[in-house]
């Protein structure tokens, strides 16, 4: 068996928690220390080899995602994560995945599901994924449904026709119903959610792909060949810039006539929303959810979680309360579906907490913003064992930077020094300069911006370990 694993998700509906540039995969939102992307691998594990599986993520999350691939599987090969240089939906993500696979391989079934789910039973997860291989090598497109246990509107319905050795031939898919007609679905007993999890063999996929959307087939395929030339970033940006976005569901999915479903009770959760969280967490007598440093009396039913700071509540009910260390987020549980609308607002207006935490991840380390005011900022920056910062220079802000614990390698214009503990230097604008850790304990500075234009994107690249062009420090 082969996985793909989908990772490209933004993840809106859980802010301030999940950001643009860190979403909800690369969180730990279920019942490990793990990230759900994490979580996804480890839970293939007993079926696939670590050479048989594929993740396919978006260019923007490139460091963190193989980040925390590396942390779970060291050796893993860069070649089989695919970073799509922009979102186009479902399909094109996993045809490019599928023109991958050497064609040795495309009559063994592969399972593909996203990356930022909850599936609170591995074990009964992996047995129907054992059945839905029987269907798969028979030819069958096999999607999983959930056995629903509430009319749920913020999922697709899937509903099952003919009875199959296993499972049964899809009769119709059903978009997001009203809370009526969710209700007459569940009645019916005929009715599965859609969790966005499905078998077939790549070449099953690939007829389908070929007879039902064949503009976007053309892109990666000549006839029946990959085409090489997709392993190159320049072509698979211009390929992708050429595409309709368009979801697998409906490309193919639902005009397929070789659909088939089996239903499962593996205690999934698409984790869609934070009344999701709230559902699947650990309530106290009063139904109250908390995570973190909370303090309650006389409230019910509410989700509070705190980062950092202490939250005392009284007296609610039906609420959501999340603290971030910037940002905090109170809504009505039953309306926890519009955070994704604020998430827009925040993004019209440019604010910097739509797309980033104050800790923000860099390939080389990270940094968070302790204060800022008209002129200056003032960051903490954290450089990693044998790690460096681009080559750079900047025109409308001087830096200061002050060691405060490690050894710092200093570039700036031709000269090269050391600083330790309680040292400092000051970097003039438009100086070139770079920093690097050549030590064995993480480097911790503190870093005074001043200028009259402070924001990432003031930066001019003149070398990089990472590829990076701008607007990333």
């Amino acid at each position: 068996m082969i996985g793909m694993i989908l990772a490209g998700g933004s993840g809106t509906r859980l802010w301030p928690f999940s950001r643009t540039m860190t979403p909800k995969q690369f969180l730990n939102l279920g019942s490990t220390h793990e990230s759900l992307l994490q979580e996804t691998i480890k839970r293939l594990s007993p079926l696939l080899s670590k050479n048989s599986i594929y993740i396919v993520g978006s260019i923007v999350h490139e460091h963190e995602l193989c980040r925390q691939i590396e942390q779970l599987i060291p050796d893993f090969s860069k070649n089989r994560i695919l970073l799509e240089p922009e979102g186009k939906n479902t399909a094109p993500a996993i045809l490019w995945a599928l023109s991958r696979i050497p064609s040795s391989n495309w009559d063994e079934p592969v399972v593909i599901l996203p990356a930022d789910h909850l599936i609170q039973k591995p074990d009964l997860f992996l047995e129907s994924l054992k059945d839905g291989e029987t269907l798969a090598k028979e030819g069958w497109i096999v999607t999983f449904g959930i056995q629903p246990d509430t009319p749920n509107t913020g999922y697709g319905y899937i509903k099952s026709g003919k009875a199959l050795k296993k499972g049964h031939k899809v009769d119709r898919f059903t978009e997001k119903p009203d809370s009526k007609t969710a209700l007459e679905f569940i009645k019916s007993g005929d009715y599965s959610w859609n969790a966005g999890i499905f078998m077939a063999t790549p070449r099953t996929l690939l007829d389908e792909f070929k007879a039902l959307c064949g503009s976007m087939y053309n892109l990666f395929f000549d006839e029946s060949t990959p085409k090489a030339s997709l392993s190159d970033k320049s072509e698979i940006q211009k390929t992708f810039s050429e595409i309709e976005p368009n979801s697998i569901d409906y490309a193919i999915l639902e005009k397929s006539d070789r659909v088939a479903v089996l239903t499962m009770d593996v205690g999934w959760n698409d984790l869609g929303s934070w009344e999701s969280i709230y559902d699947i967490s650990q309530k106290d007598e009063n139904g109250n959810a908390t995570r973190g440093n909370v303090v309650m009396q006389n409230s019910e039913n509410c989700l509070i979680i705190s980062d950092k700071r202490l939250i005392t509540c009284s007296g609610l009910k039906n609420l959501i309360i999340v603290e971030t260390e910037d940002a905090l987020l109170a809504c009505d549980l039953s309306n926890s579906q519009d955070v994704k609308k604020i998430v827009e607002t925040l993004k019209r207006e440019d604010r910097f907490e739509y797309k980033f935490h104050t800790t923000v991840a860099r390939p080389w380390g990270s940094y968070r913003v302790i204060t800022e005011g008209k002129g200056y900022q003032i960051k903490s920056l954290m450089v990693l064992p044998g790690k460096r910062i681009s080559l750079q220079r900047h025109f409308h802000r001087n830096e200061h930077w002050v060691v405060v614990s490690g050894t710092a390698e200093v570039t700036r214009g031709d000269e090269v020094f050391y600083l330790s503990e309680n040292e400092s230097t000051y970097i003039p604008k438009t100086e070139y300069h770079r920093l690097r850790n050549p030590g064995k304990i993480l480097l911790e500075l503190i870093e005074m911006r001043q200028g009259g234009y402070l924001h990432e994107d003031d930066i001019e690249r003149i070398e990089d370990d990472f590829g990076r062009v701008a607007d990333q420090a």
